[in-house]
């Protein structure tokens, strides 16, 4: 467990409010809505892992942040590519652990369900996103990061499930009329 510091405390708070934004960002019911609030999570999650000196998560959470915004506005395959090809250049030129291979798998994850256009596989692409980050956020040593994740991941799943209920019921009426 990292020394309780004001940095320390300070990425805390900003992961604790990053967190309420992704919870936020799960309720959402438009793909579009639930990317600009993952946005704004992510912005606050890459200051956080910069306060705690985790430069490389910083990063590729900065690029996530970016991506969240352009996969809201323009969800065009070109720029799934151009995201990765970032994701990978981060990798190349920053990489000093295996530690880093969890960020830049959630990265490119995540970007490919990002500029997907069924909500089903972003839903899929982020949880296993967040798996990477659990372990990562444990690994590094940030509490709130790692309930972050957890609950990004259980939220992920009642929505997933709460969508296929009502996919389900609305199959069955439309059956029985």
């Amino acid at each position: 467990m990292p020394e309780l510091s004001v940095l320390f405390l300070g990425s805390q708070l900003l992961a604790a409010i990053a967190f309420g934004c992704g919870i936020f960002a799960f309720w959402q019911q438009q793909r579009s809505s639930m990317l600009r609030f993952w946005f704004i999570s992510a912005v606050l999650n890459a200051s956080h892992f910069g306060l705690l000196g985790q430069y490389e998560a910083a990063l590729f959470v900065g690029l996530t942040a970016i991506r969240f915004l352009v996969a809201a506005i323009q969800p065009r395959q070109h720029w799934m590519l151009l995201f990765m090809a970032g994701a990978t250049a981060i990798l190349l030129t920053s990489y000093s652990s295996p530690l880093n291979l969890l960020p830049y798998a959630a990265a490119m994850l995540g970007t490919y369900g990002s500029f997907q256009t069924r909500l089903g596989r972003v839903r899929l692409c982020m949880a296993i996103g967040a798996s990477c980050w659990i372990i990562h956020n444990m690994l590094v040593g940030s509490p709130v990061a790692v309930l972050m994740e957890l609950a990004f991941l259980l939220s992920n799943l009642v929505g997933f499930l709460r969508a296929r209920r009502l996919a389900a019921a609305l199959a069955g009426s439309s059956q029985s009329g």
